[in-house]
């Protein structure tokens, strides 16, 4: 009983802040004719206090914490305004997922799902919110970030970073003259390697997919560092002078398999070109949607999936720039 009443309070807490942050900032909307102009809204406090909401306590796929930090982010998007907000659930096998994951570059096999006909081990529930454009229009661009930490970190920056950037660009975005509708998506069980992004995707139709723009998520960002950042791609096309896969290699598969979205980021001497396939981004380029993840750079290691990953670690000004910059690309686009 102590416990359901604490896990009660911890939640009821969690949203009375949310709902203070979100009156703060929320009530100055705007018209933008571009990224630069919008830039001045970002709040790096408001992306604190959302990681330092969220980032309390472990929060794997498919555990009681996890929940409570799906109806913090429910609530605060509620708050801003959005109206159309969508829960996926999916379901795995730990044993299906394993075999998924050593076929990854099988586009059926890893997009289809791992507990049919067989004992779910676990699930999950992505959340979908949608803002539509002023004008009627079926194309859609997706910003998203997994909410879900792995079982022996807190996640402030893997992904609670990625979780405050995307909230943040959901409330400035928000009333921003844009010709297309924009879906933010916060994924789960991105820590078994990708299961709600390669859900969300497998379950897209044709139709879906030819509308969709590109495909922007943002993971791990924020930890202190000098480095700039990495857009991570993936794609099939391979060259032969290609025959070691060292970072000069690497270089050259990211050069080729580029798309649009990526190379409005390479603009940007802050970022660097790299081919990556463990990111949500990845689903999506089974698919050939042009999509790429934000990522700072690991050059030196990152303190990531333990203990290590605190919110005293992280550098607000990195949360600042990385929002900054994909407001700009938005705003290419």
């Amino acid at each position: 009983m102590k416990y359901k009443w604490r896990r009660i309070c911890v939640i009821a807490g969690m949203i009375v802040l949310c709902l203070l942050a979100s009156d703060v900032a929320g009530n100055n909307s705007q018209d933008f004719e571009s990224g630069a102009d919008i830039k001045s809204e970002i709040s790096k406090e408001r992306m604190l206090d959302i990681i330092q909401d969220i980032s309390a306590a472990p929060h794997p796929v498919n555990s009681e914490q996890i929940q409570n930090v799906k109806e913090y982010i429910v609530k605060c998007f509620e708050k801003m305004g959005y109206q159309d907000i969508e829960y996926q659930r999916f379901e795995y096998n730990d044993a299906n997922n394993e075999n998924a994951i050593r076929r990854s570059s099988q586009t059926d096999l890893f997009l289809a799902p791992t507990a049919e006909d067989v004992v779910a081990d676990g699930s999950g529930e992505n959340i979908i919110v949608t803002r539509y454009a002023s004008a009627d229009t079926d194309k859609n661009l997706i910003i998203s970030a997994h909410y879900d930490s792995s079982p022996e970190s807190a996640g402030a920056n893997d992904n609670g970073s990625g979780v405050a950037a995307v909230m943040e660009l959901a409330r400035i975005l928000k009333d921003a003259d844009i010709p297309y509708n924009l879906k933010f998506i916060m994924f789960s069980g991105e820590e078994k390697y990708m299961l709600g992004s390669r859900w969300y995707a497998g379950n897209l139709s044709q139709s879906d997919q030819d509308n969709i723009v590109g495909v922007i998520n943002i993971d791990s960002i924020a930890e202190t560092s000098d480095l700039g950042y990495m857009v991570m791609v993936s794609g099939n096309k391979t060259s032969d002078d290609i025959v070691e896969y060292n970072e000069e290699d690497i270089e050259k598969l990211a050069e080729l398999n580029k798309n649009e979205i990526s190379e409005l980021f390479m603009e940007n001497e802050r970022f660097r070109l790299t081919m990556a396939v463990n990111s949500d981004h990845y689903p999506f380029s089974l698919l050939n949607i042009p999509a790429v993840s934000i990522v700072q750079d690991w050059e030196d290691g990152l303190s990531v999936n333990d203990s290590s990953d605190m919110i005293e670690n992280l550098d607000p000004d990195r949360l600042e720039e990385v929002v900054g910059l994909v407001l700009e690309v938005v705003f290419k686009l």
